[in-house]
């Protein structure tokens, strides 16, 4: 399946979300994996492939002595090497891989160390492959387990054979095949490679949870030692011998391009080799990184007259705050009679949201190594998606891809910034202007502001209706703003089609309302978009919970006893925020000038909410702590799984207290960390509380739940300190007006 092809499959199985089953879910995301939930209604459906091949067979480039599935490697001295299908962004799916198959297989967590797959079919899920969506452990923790239980099964063959016994009278232990009659031992390295011809079963036994060792617990993260110690390998990092170095120069207008160059400036610098034209700009090769940032300084750039270059912020705000009231919209959800709600109701509340562009800011600018002889090109690259990537940078030089070959590098921060491939056309350019020779292409971090992907913008209308008792009859919700699909997915979004991601998680939610309306005003510029962390839930979140609190107060109730009336019937829903209020004393007296927020929302599949206690000090905002709860079906990592829920907190009061993308003249006014106004770490709570629900239900997201419920919890507790409704963000700009 080409990477279009994968994302039409993953089009057609979200229609809408609000009939978005968890496997409805697991089986449509496709290579992609960014549960963002692209609907196109007029598509036919078709299921897209469903899981990839176990057997070692399928597994390309990565085969290798001792390989007995594609996902196991068994070396002599018994130590396992996982071939993983996931991309490590720091947020320890290869330490919950490597702890589900040292479970599985039975070894120890110390003998195993974890690798990311050159692509093959063994690793390409919806015919691609790629990471995202809070997928890295849910959508492969049965896969792996699986496999790794067939492996157990073949290296229990292969020792029987080799003592001439009944398989079943042998376990594994500890790495060590074990006869249980006679207490023979043997390392399962020693039968590695016979265990390797054997066929694997189709339905391996797997072993009983109660035999686990790691899964669950709180194990040591593989990828930390060498991060203290400074020897992680990041893409700036790497170095191939006879390296050049080559430094972009791009047009800072979105989409844009020059139109002429002067090399000669740039050929004066010592060092300099070169200067060719790019995607964008050009790239100038030099012996060092130095000398290419130079040359890039120097080297003369005449930029192209752009679409774009009058695309601003003002316009884009009145163009959004049009849609809000415009007859006419793209419908994502509706049911019950929701006119007829509001002409009877006792109160009609309505307010309108707004939250800006925000960057994914990476500390990580973009860079790639590649090398390109006799027709083929070698990449190392940072990326989530390691097949877009690959058919990006064949399509740049006219080869096929699979004469390309790419290798994954440990990402300096991902947040969904790494889903777009804008940084390897450049790399695949460079590397075959200078063909036999490995070159570095970088981005400088005003590359990344500028050429970056956004959040994109939105705008929210959302009306309810309460009766006498202050129940909610009716609610209509309509979002206004560009579509990051337009942006981010091949083939873009035509006229008419809905951008699921701008309604995500809207048209299903977990509150009782039996009369509800969602539609989407498109208002689209072309400003480069993208997922950021959580995609369309974030603004959602934001836009649904701080409008829950204003329908409390005006059924002169408490948020949290009218939630609970909401959900009323909804088990698994109460209990998550029943105990987030548990622990975060709910209602208790607070000091001076300090409030409570709650937010609560369901987003990939798990369900998340957070009180957050804040208060206002000369105008500017402080957040003092954050309870936050997730249930997510099981927990697999759970020192991992505390880590990214603290993450996902840290970086959404980030977004949400101070961070903002402007745009003037078709490009972002903020070019560094100077103008990109980011949480300090004095800024930080001094407590984050994260609890875990084990509800037994299947298993959910864990790296991007935590973000959404984050930005109304916050903006509930400014609003209950500051006593003034903040309907906007950054809210640091919003408590000022």
């Amino acid at each position: 399946m080409t990477q279009e092809g994968m994302i039409d499959a993953m089009d057609s199985h979200l229609i809408h979300d609000t009939d978005l089953s968890r496997r409805a879910l697991l089986a449509g995301l496709g290579g992609l994996a960014v549960a963002i939930a692209l609907p196109l209604p007029t598509r036919a459906q078709t299921a897209p492939p469903g899981p990839p091949p176990l057997g070692a067979a399928a597994a390309g480039a990565n085969a290798q002595t001792g390989m007995v599935t594609a996902y196991l490697v068994v070396k002599p001295d018994g130590k396992l090497v996982i071939i993983s299908p996931t991309t490590e962004m720091g947020q320890g799916t290869h330490t919950a891989h490597a702890a589900i198959i040292a479970d599985e297989v039975g070894v120890d967590f110390a003998d195993v160390s974890v690798e990311t797959a050159i692509p093959a079919d063994a690793y390409r899920w919806g015919g691609a492959m790629g990471s995202g969506g809070s997928q890295g452990v849910r959508r492969w923790n049965d896969h792996l387990r699986k496999g790794a239980a067939q492996a157990r099964v073949m290296l229990i063959q292969a020792g029987a054979s080799r003592w001439n016994v009944d398989p079943a009278g042998i376990t594994i232990e500890r790495g060590y095949l074990v006869h249980t009659q006679t207490q023979r031992r043997m390392r399962i390295g020693d039968v590695a490679a016979d265990a390797a011809t054997f066929t694997p079963p189709d339905n391996p036994p797997l072993r009983d949870p109660s035999t686990r060792r790691y899964v669950g617990q709180n194990i040591p993260r593989l990828d930390i030692p060498a991060k203290v110690r400074g020897e992680t390998i990041y893409s700036m990092d790497f170095r191939l011998p006879g390296m050049l170095y080559a430094c972009a120069r791009l047009n800072p207008v979105f989409h844009g391009d020059i139109a002429s160059f002067d090399a000669a400036p740039a050929l004066k610098v010592k060092g300099v080799r070169k200067v060719v034209k790019i995607q964008g700009g050009v790239a100038v090769i030099a012996d060092t990184a130095w000398a290419a940032i130079k040359g890039a300084d120097a080297v003369t750039v005449s930029m192209a007259p752009s679409p774009q270059d009058g695309i601003n912020s003002a316009a884009l705000a009145e163009a959004m705050v049009e849609g809000l009231g415009a007859a006419q919209a793209i419908p994502a959800t509706s049911r019950g009679d929701v006119d007829a709600a509001f002409k009877s109701a006792a109160k009609t509340v309505t307010a309108d949201y707004s939250v800006p562009y925000i960057c994914h800011a990476p500390m990580e600018a973009w860079s790639c190594t590649g090398l390109f002889k006799d027709g083929k090109l070698e990449l190392w690259a940072p990326t989530q998606v390691q097949d877009r990537s690959r058919r990006t940078a064949a399509a740049t030089l006219g080869i096929d891809a699979e004469a390309v070959t790419l290798h994954t590098l440990m990402l300096g921060g991902g947040f969904g910034r790494r889903l777009m491939d804008d940084g390897i056309p450049g790399a695949a350019q460079v590397a075959k202007d200078m063909a036999g020779t490995p070159v570095k292409f970088f981005w400088r971090r005003e590359d990344e502001f500028d050429r970056g992907y956004f959040r994109p913008a939105q705008m929210a209308r959302l009306t309810a209706s309460l009766d006498a008792k202050g129940t909610v009859t009716g609610m209509a919700i309509r979002i206004s703003g560009p579509s990051m699909r337009a942006e981010f997915a091949p083939g873009g979004l035509k006229e008419g089609e809905l951008d699921g991601s701008s309604v995500q998680d809207l048209g299903n939610l977990p509150y009782n309302l039996p009369n509800f309306k969602l539609d989407w005003a498109r208002r689209h510029v072309r400003v480069t978009a993208s997922p950021w962390r959580a995609v369309g839930a974030t603004h959602n979140a934001f836009f649904l919970e701080c409008f829950i609190d204003e329908l409390a107060a005006a059924a002169g109730k408490d948020p949290l006893a009218f939630r609970r009336e909401l959900l009323a019937g909804n088990k698994r829903a109460l209990a998550v925020i029943d105990l987030v209020a548990e622990k975060a004393q709910w209602g208790r007296t607070l000091p001076k000038g300090h409030g409570q927020g709650i937010g609560f929302f369901v987003s990939y599949g798990s369900l998340s909410a957070h009180v957050v206690e804040a208060s206002v000090v000369d105008g500017q905002p402080r957040v003092h702590r954050v309870t936050t709860v997730l249930d997510c079906g099981d927990v697999v990592l759970p020192d991992g799984a505390r880590s990214q829920m603290e993450g996902g907190v840290v970086m959404a009061l980030s977004a949400g207290l101070y961070e903002a993308v402007t745009v003037k003249d078709g490009r972002a006014e903020q070019r560094n960390f100077d103008t990109y106004r980011l949480m300090r770490h004095s800024e930080t709570p001094p407590v984050i509380d994260v609890h875990f629900i084990k509800s037994g239900e299947t298993l959910g997201g864990v790296g991007e739940p935590g973000v959404p419920p984050t930005f109304p919890a916050v903006a509930n507790a400014l609003s209950a300190a500051s006593g003034k409704r903040l309907r906007s963000l950054p809210l640091v700009e919003a408590l000022s007006v």
